[in-house]
């Protein structure tokens, strides 16, 4: 299990809840060059597939949807998966 609290120094960071969809989505729409050229634009149900998502073999507990705060403003996501795809490897498929 990763410590979250080593991914930063400056920012609070923890794991994203479905109280914190909404702030997600906010902080996602601001990115429109992204999703022009990742579709579809984002939403709270695409969020919520995002949080769940895994490849193949990988479990849940592989997962880390984090976000990094500024005091209560969230500032940035990160899709982590441990150990992908092979055990010394982190793949990061969203920041």
């Amino acid at each position: 299990m990763l410590c979250l609290e080593k991914f930063s120094d400056q920012y609070n960071v923890r794991s994203i809840t479905a109280d914190d969809i909404t702030q997600v989505v906010e902080l996602c729409k601001e990115n429109t060059m992204y999703y022009k050229y990742c579709p579809p634009f984002v939403t709270a149900e695409s969020v919520m597939d995002d949080m769940k998502a895994l490849p193949t073999g990988k479990m849940k507990k592989d997962k880390y949807y984090v976000g990094f705060f500024d005091g209560k403003n969230l500032i940035a996501v990160m899709d982590l998966i441990d150990a992908y795809p092979d055990e010394s490897t982190a793949f990061i498929g969203f920041l």
